[in-house]
């Protein structure tokens, strides 16, 4: 539960940048590496996005990336 509880944190402050033009992923992208595992789908996933992009690119993307990370959690 520590890695959700993180990547839910990172996903908090993606949200909170909703008013900005872009949205980084690049400490979604540091979490990833770090407590994922290699062979992780969501892993794989987070790790080609770009480190920046438009916020409504980025939320949907979210979106699809909490899914994930309950399915395999789970």
């Amino acid at each position: 539960m520590e890695i959700a509880a993180e990547i839910s944190g990172v996903i908090m402050m993606m949200q909170v940048a909703k008013q900005m033009e872009s949205v980084s992923f690049v400490e979604l992208k540091r979490l990833a590496e770090k407590l994922l595992p290699r062979a992780s789908t969501l892993r794989m996933l987070i790790l080609s996005e770009p480190d920046y992009l438009q916020k409504d690119v980025a939320l949907v993307k979210i979106e699809i990336f909490v899914k994930l990370l309950y399915q395999e959690l789970s």
